[in-house]
């Protein structure tokens, strides 16, 4: 029996672009499960998508740059589900190749977290955004969590395995760790908390750490939008399972390249085309 799988996708109001990120990853990834974080607000109706993924009931409103506290619902939701590997997934990635299944059993086979531009001490000097806005509360966050010093990486695309879960959840400070992230949700906290905590966490808690290879780095990435090419070069190096980001635009070339790749005979082993 292979390695359990598991997708959390985090979306507001699923839409067409949440459904293209379903058929992808349920045409490449076949054997995984998928569920959905609904973030949107609170007193709405939650729109339902059109295609079958069960919503977690840990799910909550979260504000844009502010959704650190997904990480430790989905964390806490995972920690007696069974997974080998619990993947943080949003509606602009698009994946476009067999796999990555194959892939996490030989790149985790000795690290505990798996994150893009996964990277040790980042600098107190640094501008990056998320360590910028960090520095006020950076003195609480050290005292709670016993260091001097932080990590980051990039969001989209995390892999947590089990041992980094109970690790986390088992710590005598998790308690205040949980507040203070609830705190973050605050006007004039910190964004985007969560690509300095959850890199930082790994050598807090003596975990094993990896960055994604390097030619899958470079098709995740912040900024610029994919073109259409870049896209189809992906797909056509069959090494990397997914790109990010994909503009959320039906009429960009690069959303019908991943749209009619879905809608193509699929060559895999996928079963769900």
């Amino acid at each position: 029996m292979g390695a359990r799988l598991c997708f959390v996708v985090l979306d507001h109001a699923p839409d067409e672009y949440f459904e293209d990120l379903v058929r992808g990853i349920r045409r490449f990834c076949p054997g995984a499960d998928v569920h959905w974080y609904d973030s949107g607000p609170a007193g709405l109706p939650a729109p339902r998508p059109t295609v079958d993924v069960p919503r977690l009931e840990c799910s909550r409103p979260l504000a844009y740059a502010k959704v650190t506290p997904f990480f430790f619902d989905m964390l806490e939701w995972a920690a007696d589900r069974g997974y080998d590997y619990v993947v943080n997934a949003e509606s602009d990635m698009a994946f476009l190749n067999d796999g990555f299944e194959d892939f996490l059993s030989s790149a985790m086979a000795d690290s505990d977290y798996l994150a893009p531009r996964f990277a040790r001490k980042t600098p107190r000097t640094s501008r990056w955004r998320p360590y910028r806005s960090l520095r006020p509360e950076l003195p609480e966050l050290f005292d709670i969590l016993g260091t001097d010093c932080t990590n980051e990486a990039f969001s989209p695309g995390q892999v947590f395995t089990p041992r980094y879960v109970h690790a986390l959840l088992d710590s005598p400070w998790y308690p205040r760790l949980r507040e203070f992230v609830a705190r973050n949700q605050e006007p004039g906290r910190s964004f985007t908390l969560q690509e300095v905590l959850l890199p930082t966490l790994v050598d807090v808690l003596g975990l094993r750490a990896a960055d994604y290879p390097a030619h899958m780095t470079a098709c995740n990435r912040y900024r610029p939008y994919h073109a259409a090419s870049s896209v189809a070069h992906a797909h056509r190096r069959g090494d990397v399972p997914f790109v990010h980001p994909v503009r959320r635009d039906a009429a960009h070339p690069a959303r019908r390249f991943v749209r009619a790749l879905y809608d193509a005979p699929h060559r895999g082993s996928d079963r769900r085309p």
